[in-house]
């Protein structure tokens, strides 16, 4: 016997709609709210499915069945990929839904959504292969089919988009193909039939096309169907590939990038009542052809809530507002005004309304986000891959082109003087991307995370914070800015493959107390917050940064003196204590507020990964780290800023480490230091005061040399620099020193174990006296990169 959800299937003969794609073509879109625009791209002729590429580069589908590319909003004259699909790219058939694997900086995969002509029932079915892409080429030959023939019978109703979830599965939207493809039922009853993938959400495996672990049906009597078919002949057992089902043609749906990504929204094409819009979820059967939107079919509202088993929209319209549901995306968070975040847009392509759905769930269906947007078939937020652009709601329409909808970025405005206040006690880490309360999902290459800090943005201007960057899946950076604001051209971090690596930053943090991470290649982020700079109109007593010549205080590798004293302990994670008040420099520990340190950690060349963490004398374990090392003989340093114990001491708590060094660059002083304005800090936009690379501020440092520079960002009388240094390309194993001038110190910020390693190191180093200047010296042949985030005022 068939097997089908339980629900009486008392409906009609049911008329089909047809989705057009053919619609006039109309000269733009127009927003409806103040601070956006509407521009054309590009002419790709009927495009179907978008979606953006890490770099920045947007991919869009024609029907027909050619891919292309656009970038920086120039169409490529020659496509990527272009298919033979003669027969079944006409009405609602051909190329019509794309996603990008998640780790597709490192291997490259596509996966496509078309009709293709087939021995079956209609002529042609619908396939999901996955393809490799190399440079800007889609190699043809490459295809591996996840999901075919699924039935096209009628040529509408083929649904056709695919996602890559949080979970890193492929999911798939598949429409109930017009008419039964069995051939045996009227109305339709497709979408109902658990034996076929017509009206259905699929949840496979992207490297097979297998069923996903963990799908609603499995077990003795159910079947695996991906490549099965759908003929009146076709058994009956329930398919394995099933994630959610109920539904008439889910064209589009979209995944909640700020979530992790673990939610979803489907965009469901109504008959002849409701358009609607579902949250998607694994089981569930959204009631087609036994309910349209939230009546039962054919009914007009009020209409009472669905029966068991079924699941409502959260939303529909009727046919007065609009008449084929097509385009949906989320707002990435932290780019638009804030009223924006945890918004979700969705588009009409007859009547041509774009609404919006905002956090709180409302929707004004009365004042829509955009009109005009006629054939509107697929939209995705693209990340730009320019240094300085932001973000933009790329769209397609059936009609031929391409366009694009932007909000201009808040303009950095520097906020005046600031003074620092560490963090203190436990609740600093403010996101972890590997546990479940963050998502448990890493950052995708080429998207952002918005990350609130929790405090009050009229206080608070910009935070110091240290990165984690976790095992990213190719080389690449992190780079983070105050939200809403245009991206710097800087970054904060570089690693290379699996490694784990961290680096302090001053970001500023938005009108809402937020800063945005962006990360060019897939990996998990942690960030933890070592302290804030608040607001300092006048003198200040605690807060004010005051360099030292950079001085080392302590050296595990040496033996015991009267300039290298420390002390090792035991425990869970082996520690060692150092002494800082009154030594390097640095006054008495009650003038102290937090000491700024560079630690620099060494393993075994015998040992794996480990990490440091800082924390006052005797406060011990924060159960957050500093650095992170990757074993096997690597060097890592970091800025470290800490309170001292009473003892005026700083704890080092290890995991194979066996060698610590201290190097002193300054401290910020406590309440106890008398009131003055030297010392306040000054944030700025990031700028780059050097790039060997390309000439900027000097050449490449041969080694064993030191180049020097006028700094732009910074005035003539400030006492000291922040900086990020990136060591690029470096010949062998080595060194950077940044200092004032005069006499090379005995110290370091940033270290390589290797030969071609990239590392940025945060430092805050005092300048020359006026004109204020900064030298650098390596050890080795490399590049130097310096970028500014800001300056402490001189006396």
């Amino acid at each position: 016997m068939r097997r089908f959800v339980a629900a009486a299937l008392l409906v009609s003969a049911i008329a089909v709609p047809v989705v057009e794609f053919d619609a006039p073509k109309v000269a733009a879109g127009t927003p409806q709210f103040a601070g956006f625009t509407d521009s054309f791209v590009a002419n790709t002729g009927a495009a179907t499915g978008i979606v953006g590429m890490p770099d920045g580069t947007v991919m869009v589908l024609v029907q027909s069945g050619s891919v292309r590319l656009i970038r920086g909003d120039v169409l490529l004259p020659t496509p990527a990929l272009t298919m033979s699909l003669t027969g079944c790219n006409g009405g609602e058939r051909g190329l019509l839904g794309v996603a990008l694997d998640q780790d597709f900086k490192a291997n490259g995969f596509v996966y496509l959504y078309f009709t293709h002509p087939a021995n079956a029932p209609g002529g042609c079915v619908n396939r999901v292969s996955r393809f490799t892409m190399t440079g800007d080429s889609i190699d043809p030959n490459s295809e591996l089919i996840l999901v075919d023939n699924i039935s096209s019978n009628a040529g509408n109703h083929n649904g056709g988009d695919l996602e890559i979830g949080g979970d890193g599965f492929l999911y798939i939207s598949v429409g109930d193909a017009g008419a039964d493809p069995r051939g045996d039922s009227n109305p339709n009853n497709a979408a109902q039939d658990l034996s076929l993938l017509n009206g259905k959400i699929l949840r496979v495996v992207p490297s097979t096309g297998e069923p996903a672990p963990g799908n609603p049906i499995s077990g003795p009597g159910t079947a695996s169907c991906r490549l099965r078919g759908n003929l009146p002949t076709t058994p009956d057992t329930p398919c394995q590939e099933l994630y959610a089902w109920g539904l008439r043609n889910p064209f589009r749906f979209a995944f909640d990038p700020n979530t992790g990504p673990d939610r979803f929204f489907i965009n469901d094409v109504g008959q002849s009542t409701h358009e609607e819009v579902d949250v998607g979820g694994i089981g569930l059967n959204y009631g087609w052809p036994i309910r349209e939107g939230l009546c039962p079919l054919g009914a007009s509202p009020p209409c009472a809530p669905a029966a068991p088993g079924f699941t409502d929209p959260f939303t529909d319209y009727p046919r007065t507002l609009g008449q084929v549901i097509t385009a949906g995306a989320f707002i990435p968070n932290g780019y638009w005004p804030a009223e924006y975040d945890g918004g979700y847009l969705f588009a009409d392509a007859g009547s041509g309304n774009m609404w919006l759905r905002r956090s709180d769930g409302s929707i004004n269906y009365a004042a829509p986000f955009a009109t005009g947007v006629q054939a509107i078939a697929d939209m995705a937020f693209v990340t730009s891959g320019s240094p300085t652009d932001t973000i933009a709601l790329y769209y397609t329409l059936s009609s031929g082109s391409v366009r694009k909808i932007t909000h201009a970025p808040t303009p950095f405005s520097a906020p005046g003087p600031l003074r620092f206040r560490a963090q203190s006690g436990p609740g600093s880490r403010v996101l972890d991307t590997r546990l479940p309360e963050s998502g448990n999902k890493p950052v995708r290459a080429g998207t952002t995370r918005y990350v609130p800090l929790g405090v009050d943005p009229a206080v608070t201007k910009a935070a110091l914070v240290n990165f984690a960057f976790v095992t990213p899946s190719t080389s690449g950076f992190l780079t983070a800015w105050a939200g809403r604001s245009l991206k710097p051209v800087a970054s904060n971090i570089n690693a290379f493959p699996g490694e784990v690596v961290a680096n302090s930053a001053v970001v500023p943090v938005d009108a809402n107390g937020g800063i945005l991470v962006y990360a060019f290649t897939t990996a998990h982020v942690v960030i933890d917050v070592l302290g804030y700079f608040d607001v300092a109109p006048g003198a200040v007593s605690a807060g004010r940064f005051v360099a030292v010549s950079p001085n080392r205080i302590a050296d595990t590798r040496q033996a015991l003196s009267a300039t290298n004293q420390f002390s090792r302990g035991v425990g869970t994670f082996p520690m060692v204590n150092v002494p800082v008040a009154g030594r390097g420099g640095l006054p008495a520990a009650d003038q102290i507020g937090a000491a700024v340190l560079v630690v620099t950690a060494q393993t075994n060349p015998t040992d794996g990964g480990g990490f440091l963490s800082a924390s006052a004398g005797g406060a011990g374990f924060s159960g957050s780290s500093n650095l992170n090392t990757n074993g096997f003989g690597d060097i890592r340093a970091n800025l470290v800023v800490v309170p001292l114990g009473p003892d005026g001491s700083v704890d080092f708590h290890l995991l194979s480490v066996p060698d610590v060094v201290v190097d002193v660059a300054g401290y910020f002083t406590s309440a106890a230091a008398p009131a003055a304005t030297a010392g306040r800090f000054h944030v700025i936009q990031p700028f780059r005061e050097v790039d060997s690379r390309e000439g900027t501020g000097f050449s490449r440092l041969p080694g064993l040399a030191t180049a020097t520079i006028d700094p732009v960002s910074v005035p003539a009388n400030a006492q000291a620099m922040a900086q990020n240094i990136t060591i690029v390309d470096n010949a062998f194993a080595g060194f950077v020193t940044p200092y004032p001038g005069g006499s090379l110190p005995v110290v370091s910020a940033g270290n390589t174990s290797a030969p071609g390693q990239i590392h940025a190191v945060l430092s805050f180093t005092q300048l020359s006296a006026a004109p204020a200047s900064m030298s650098y010296f390596t050890s080795m042949p490399t590049d130097l990169v310096v970028d500014t985030p800001g300056y402490f005022e001189g006396p």
